[in-house]
């Protein structure tokens, strides 16, 4: 398990210090943050442009899309409830109507993309949301 530090993506904000500091919290993703989030997905993208299996591309696009749509709604609404509602959202448009007209697997092998993508977006808002709301270390 790979911990980052909190500095990758979350922001301070120094609103008074005098007679005593008041701080706020907010998501503030780095580089760094951005590229090991979307990382595995462009990983799955190359091999499947690389060994031409396409089912490796579709669910890296798609997985992309939808963490990317994460991540943007987290910056945009960062302490709302949109970014959890949106990748439910994506999901059902991009695994919906587009996949007929890409190649995609079996029902139940798209079950298992749309859970993995859900999952990736609900720890990645959990993870933001527990340090965003933390105190000062």
């Amino acid at each position: 398990m790979v911990l980052l530090p909190r500095e990758y993506y979350v922001g301070v904000s120094c609103l008074q210090r005098h007679p005593y500091p008041i701080y706020t919290f907010h998501f503030s993703p780095s580089p760094a943050f951005i590229l090991l989030v979307i990382a595995p997905f462009i990983v799955s993208i190359a091999l499947g442009l690389w060994k031409k299996w396409s089912e490796f591309i579709t669910f890296g696009t798609f997985s992309l899309a939808v963490v990317v749509v994460t991540l943007l709604l987290l910056y945009l609404f960062e302490k709302s409830w949109i970014p959890v509602a949106s990748p439910i959202v994506t999901s059902a448009v991009l695994y919906g109507p587009f996949c007929g007209k890409m190649k995609c697997p079996t029902r139940e092998e798209k079950l298992v993309w749309v859970a993995t993508s859900l999952m990736t977006s609900f720890i990645l808002c959990i993870m933001v949301w527990a340090d965003i709301g933390s105190s000062i270390n």
